[in-house]
């Protein structure tokens, strides 16, 4: 495995900009759902592009310092991709087939993973021990995991307020959302390839600790580490709103609650592995 590096100031000065840039087009963005004008649009594209371009120069940056082009080995590249994947996705989406405010929800998540990238990266540079392909295999899908739920978690909020306006018939007077079937429809499709992601990543990790044996580093009574309970707790939230489309109960607004929830927790898992690597 390769050595973590702490990022040096440059690189936090990179993750920081990008995190301001974003912070600013989200802000024209909201001027723009009020003034619909071309110039607005050109100019939230345009700081949300260079926002991206500054989070990514900071990725490739960091890979040439440590000498290696595998992000998860290190809490500072890991919480960076995972912040570029998630603009990337959001800006692709705005472009391809618009819904209108979804920046707003999945801007504030990116910046939270560049403000983590850069608290975590220098505070805890990395907590990872490889074992190889599995552990690998563990990563990709936990970190996936992450993002899908978090693409999830902010449409969910979305369908919330636009739930919330329709009821109060209020929505003529505010900006326009995308509509609740298309909303309904896109956090399905992320909860659903987050779990898959999330079920690869506990029986992947759960292999591990059985191959390693009274040896584990979460030690003899993992079952009850915080991080391992939290972990299932995710994993049978998702698995309840996974379900929605067949149980008319907890459809709609329930469903993007529990989107919501699990995402709150999936991040207290995330934070449990980077401040408590051994179980905590």
């Amino acid at each position: 495995m390769t050595p973590s590096v702490p990022p040096n100031a440059g690189q936090l000065a990179l993750v920081l900009g990008s995190a301001g840039f974003f912070i600013v087009g989200g802000t024209f963005s909201l001027v723009r759902m009020r003034r619909p004008t071309n110039a607005l649009r050109l100019t939230v594209k345009s700081i949300n592009y260079w926002g991206l371009c500054m989070a990514l120069a900071a990725l490739i940056w960091h890979s040439i310092q440590r000498g290696n082009w595998l992000p998860l080995e290190d809490n500072f590249e890991a919480l960076t991709t995972l912040a570029v994947l998630l603009a990337a996705f959001t800006m692709y989406v705005q472009r391809a087939r618009p819904i209108p405010g979804l920046d707003w929800f999945l801007m504030p998540i990116v910046v939270l993973m560049l403000l983590g990238a850069a608290v975590f990266g220098k505070i805890v540079p990395g907590a990872y021990e490889p074992s190889g392909l599995w552990e690998l295999a563990h990563r990709l899908s936990s970190f996936g995991g992450v993002a899908a739920f978090g693409v999830a978690a902010g449409v969910g909020a979305m369908y919330l307020i636009a739930s919330a306006r329709l009821r109060r018939k209020s929505d003529i007077d505010q900006p326009p959302m995308g509509n609740l079937e298309r909303l309904e429809n896109l956090t399905h499709w992320a909860v659903s390839f987050g779990f898959a992601l999330l079920t690869v990543g506990i029986l992947t990790g759960l292999g591990k600790i059985m191959a390693d044996g009274p040896a584990t580093k979460l030690g003899p009574h993992w079952i009850t580490s915080p991080k391992v309970i939290l972990a299932f707790t995710v994993w049978i939230v998702y698995a309840v709103a996974l379900h929605t489309p067949i149980t008319p109960a907890v459809r709609g607004r329930k469903s993007a609650m529990l989107s919501i929830v699990g995402f709150v927790l999936m991040v207290a898992t995330l934070v449990s592995v980077l401040f408590f690597p051994k179980g905590g």
